[in-house]
C-alpha cells in the first residue's frame, strides 16, 4: 500500500499527512528509512509504507489522532531554510495556506533553525494549511534535517496549538521527546558540547501566567537561577562571556549531546534535555533565540518544558 491509497483510507483529519511525495522523493532509495532512528511516542503505531512510514496515535479524548510521516532521504541544498520551505511546499502542494483556525484566531506560523546535540543542522517550518475550499484548518509542519549532503525529511499535522494534544500548548506536545530521541544511522556523533556551551551562554527568562524563572549560563560551566540572576541582572549577554573567571552563579552544568546536567553548589544533580533555537514568526525576517529546558515534574512525574527567551 502507498501513502496515496492510504490517505483514501483514512478519515479526514489522518489525511493532511499521508501525502504522496514527489517522484523526485520517491526515486531516491527507499532504504535511507532505514536511517532514521526514534523512539515511538507511548501508544503510537507505526506503519511502513512503499513510499514512506507514518507513525500514529490513537485517538485523544477529543478524537484527535497525531500524525507523522517520514520521507525518504532526498539530496541537501546549499541552504537548509530553503529546503525546508521547499519541503513543505511539496508536501502540503495540494493544500491552501490558512491564517485563521477553525475558531476564528490566528493560526500561528513560525520556521525554526537549530543544530541538535549530535551536530547536525535542522530547521522546521510550520504553517496552517486545508484542504481545498475545506472550512476545516490544521496546523501543517515539515521538519529537516541536513545530513552532510542528504537531507531527512518529517513532516505532520495537528490541531492548533491550544486545543491540540498532539503538538499542543496546554494539553501535549509530542515533539520535544520525539526530538531528542531522534538521530540517523549514517550521521556519525561527535562532541558538541564546546559550541554548545557557546550557544547557551548568556541570560535566559522564561514567563508563564503562574510562574517566572531565570538562568544565567556562563561559558565556564557554572551557571545561576533566578536568585543568583537577580544578583547580575545588569550584566548583559557580551559581559557575562567577558567575566566568566569571576562568574561562580550557584552551580555547575556539563552538555552531552541534548542533556543538560544542572548540579546545584552542595546538592543532587539533575539531569534534563535542551535545545537552542532560532525562530521566526514573520517568514525569515526577523529573529529571536529561545533556550528548551524539558524537565521532569517531581511531584507527578510527568515532562514539563520551558521556554527561556534570551535577554
Amino acid at each position: 500500500m502507498t501513502l496515496r491509497h492510504c490517505c483514501h483510507v483514512f478519515c479526514l483529519t489522518v489525511c493532511f499527512a499521508l501525502v504522496t511525495p514527489s517522484a523526485h522523493a520517491q526515486a531516491n532509495n527507499m532504504a535511507t528509512l532505514a536511517d532514521y532512528v526514534y523512539a515511538m511516542p507511548p501508544g503510537w503505531a507505526g506503519t511502513n509504507y512503499s513510499d514512506g512510514v507514518v507513525l500514529m496515535s490513537p485517538a485523544s479524548a477529543t478524537n484527535e489522532k497525531c500524525v507523522v510521516t517520514l520521507w525518504p532521504m532526498r539530496p541537501a541544498g546549499a541552504n537548509i531554510l530553503v529546503d525546508a520551505d521547499n519541503a513543505f511546499r511539496e508536501v502540503y502542494k495540494m493544500y491552501e495556506l490558512r491564517n485563521m483556525t477553525v475558531r476564528g484566531t490566528p493560526m500561528p506560523s513560525s520556521i525554526v533553525h537549530g543544530v541538535s546535540g549530535q551536530g547536525w543542522e535542522y530547521a522546521m517550518v510550520r504553517r496552517g494549511v486545508a484542504p481545498r475550499g475545506s472550512p476545516e484548518s490544521r496546523l501543517g509542519f515539515v521538519f529537516v534535517a541536513k545530513l552532510n549532503d542528504q537531507l531527512a525529511v518529517i513532516s505532520g499535522v495537528s490541531r492548533d496549538p491550544l486545543v491540540s494534544s498532539c503538538m499542543g500548548e496546554l494539553v501535549y506536545n509530542f515533539w520535544p521527546r520525539f526530538f531528542y530521541s531522534l538521530s540517523f544511522k549514517n550521521w556519525p556523533a561527535t562532541d558538541q558540547s564546546t559550541a554548545m556551551r557557546k550557544r547557551i551562554a548568556g541570560v535566559w527568562t522564561a514567563a508563564t501566567a503562574t510562574a517566572a524563572d531565570q538562568f544565567t549560563f556562563a561559558a565556564n560551566g557554572r551557571y545561576g537561577g533566578a536568585a543568583a540572576a537577580q544578583q547580575y541582572n545588569r550584566v548583559n549577554n557580551s559581559q557575562v562571556l567577558e567575566t566568566t573567571q569571576a562568574y561562580f552563579g550557584n552551580g555547575a552544568y556539563t552538555l552531552r549531546g541534548n542533556t543538560i546536567t544542572l548540579t546545584p553548589d552542595h546538592q543532587r544533580p539533575e539531569t534534563a534535555f535542551f535545545r537552542v533555537e532560532e525562530e521566526s514568526q514573520d517568514e525569515g525576517r526577523t529573529w529571536k533565540e529561545f533556550l528548551y529546558l524539558l524537565r521532569v515534574s517531581a511531584v507527578d512525574g510527568k515532562d514539563y518544558e520551558l521556554r527561556y527567551s534570551k535577554k
